[in-house]
């Protein structure tokens, strides 16, 4: 019957969902672990970027992506994986703290040693007081219970991959207009 399709939809919902939360949590128990070391190599990050949008479900929400990649892009030093998952997380964020429908940019800046990645949405603006604590674990603001489902451990393990890298992330609220997530990491640099 279509009562028991539909009960068959959210049990296989809330399993996926269960599934990526155990994931979250092996994936930051794991980082926590003493013996933790990235796998470096050089990795263009636009591949990463673009593997992390491809991992979204829906095609309207890979839609929502404007990815500006300078055109001499240099790779990053960096374990993929790692730096994937943490692309995932900033992605999914993205979508799921912006305007629905509204554009998500991602844009590059290249210095001497260093890529600054920006994520940057249309929506809830990030108070001063939240841009350090949302990198904490179980962290979920102020007005959390007028935020959208979460853990509150996403963000802590982007931070703690990007340090991991020798890198550093922020967030900064932009009044009227919304939110920005920057991770810089260092540049794959002939020595």
């Amino acid at each position: 019957s279509e009562l028991q399709m539909d009960l068959v939809t959210v049990i296989d919902q809330q399993a996926t969902k269960l599934d990526h939360l155990a994931s979250r949590i092996l994936t930051a128990a794991r980082l926590d672990g003493a013996e933790f070391r990235p796998q470096r190599e050089p990795v263009r990050l636009s591949r990463l970027v673009s593997a992390a949008i491809e991992r979204l479900d829906q095609e309207t929400h890979r839609a929502r992506f404007r990815v500006c990649v300078p055109e001499a892009e240099i790779p990053i030093f960096a374990d993929g994986e790692l730096i994937l998952t943490s692309l995932v997380q900033l992605v999914d964020n993205a979508i799921k703290y912006s305007e629905p429908g509204s554009p998500i940019q991602i844009t590059f800046s290249i210095n001497d040693t260093t890529v600054v990645l920006r994520v940057r949405s249309k929506g809830r603006v990030i108070a001063p007081s939240d841009c350090e604590r949302v990198f904490e674990r179980f962290y979920r603001g102020a007005e959390g219970r007028h935020l959208p489902a979460g853990t509150g451990l996403g963000l802590s393990i982007v931070k703690k991959i990007v340090e991991a890298h020798y890198g550093r992330v922020w967030a900064e609220g932009e009044t009227d207009y919304g939110t920005s997530v920057s991770i810089s990491l260092p540049l794959a640099l002939a020595s």
